[in-house]
């Protein structure tokens, strides 16, 4: 353990700095702080499962000495390697007068002990923001990264939680310390951050874990063909009769394509991500799904929606849907004839990675 400034390396001293100057961290993730069962689905598809490998990076001597371990990045392609620790100075490090670091909702000290998983991920805030990389703290990312630290693999953990994720990596260490010591086994690591934009933390008994990820994206350049397949099988589950929780819906009829209700749809996905919220009702105009079918050429008298997150396929959107009690019961209303979809991705600061909507209509 560092116990006083002259073990900091210069790459620590300027992590400090950055924690002070972070008067804000990136904006915060919106929406439930747990998934609900129409934000998770299998991702066993495509470039989300690409053959993965790992490195493992150089470790400073900071990092060694507090029991570090990075797990390396878990990729489909190449992967970002480890940068080395700057050489050591001919004299000691004069390290100057570090002050009391002053970001939301806590008081940061370098000697004070980091003992939470909001202070490690503050830490960890601006160990990414040292780099020049935004990253925002996910809750299902936390529950993974509570799983690791217990000694279970990221990789698994990530698919038994159906989190999209394109590239992966993790951080542990076995002896948490103070901030100073927590920042310098964070630093150096440049390498390991760039890239990423989702992180979830964890602190247990006085260890800590860190996993981050490059969430997958959806092809979306030509979604049409898409979309018809999301609206067959749902027609499929519609022909099939559903149990929606305890309500038992028999066959019912199928439903034909509007472009009114697909534009209603797209709306609404762009919108989700331009404002970054999840839901029915825009927060920005008030609008809810008749009154957006309508401002998009529709003229019938009903309208409806499900929407889906963190989902990759139009399968794996169907069976979130079907899985909730709630929108398997829109998806099965008898009174629709008519039916759009959209999808869309997310962008490094909204809540989820994608974003798919139905839209039904009579």
């Amino acid at each position: 353990m560092l116990t006083s400034p002259s073990f900091l390396t210069r790459r620590t001293l300027f992590l400090l700095t950055a924690l002070l100057a972070a008067q804000q961290p990136a904006s915060a993730q919106t929406g439930e702080t747990q998934p609900t069962p129409a934000q998770t689905a299998t991702t066993q598809t495509g470039a989300a499962q690409t053959a993965t490998t790992q490195t493992t990076a150089t470790q400073p001597a900071a990092q060694q000495n507090a029991g570090v371990q990075n797990s390396g990045v878990q990729a489909g392609g190449g992967q970002p390697g480890g940068t080395q620790p700057p050489a050591a100075p001919a004299g000691p490090v004069i390290a100057p007068s570090l002050p009391t670091l002053n970001l939301p909702g806590v008081t940061l000290n370098p000697e004070q002990l980091v003992n939470s998983s909001d202070l490690f991920s503050e830490v960890v805030q601006a160990d990414f923001l040292s780099c020049g990389q935004q990253a925002h703290r996910d809750p299902t990312l936390d529950s993974v990264a509570e799983q690791v630290l217990r000694g279970f693999t990221l990789k698994n953990e990530l698919a038994r939680l159906h989190y999209p994720a394109k590239r992966s990596a993790s951080f542990t260490m076995a002896k948490l310390g103070k901030v100073k010591l927590v920042a310098g086994a964070l630093a150096n690591q440049c390498g390991h951050r760039v890239g990423f934009s989702r992180y979830g933390v964890s602190v247990q008994d006085g260890r800590a874990a860190l996993v981050y990820v490059q969430p997958a994206q959806i092809e979306v350049s030509d979604p049409r063909e898409w979309m018809v397949r999301f609206m067959n099988i749902t027609n499929e589950a519609r022909r099939q009769g559903q149990r929606c929780g305890d309500q038992l819906f028999n066959t019912t009829g199928p439903l034909a394509w509007d472009d009114t209700l697909a534009r209603s749809a797209q709306m609404h996905v762009n919108d989700m991500v331009r404002l970054n919220f999840r839901g029915h009702v825009n927060p920005e105009t008030g609008s809810e799904p008749l009154e957006r079918a309508r401002q998009n050429g529709f003229t019938g008298e009903l309208a409806g929606e499900n929407a889906a997150y963190n989902v990759m396929t139009p399968e794996e959107a169907l069976q979130t849907l079907i899985d909730s009690p709630g929108h398997c019961r829109t998806l099965m209303n008898p009174d629709w004839t008519l039916f759009g979809a959209a999808v869309g991705n997310g962008t490094p600061t909204t809540t989820f990675a994608n974003y798919w909507v139905q839209s039904f209509g009579r």
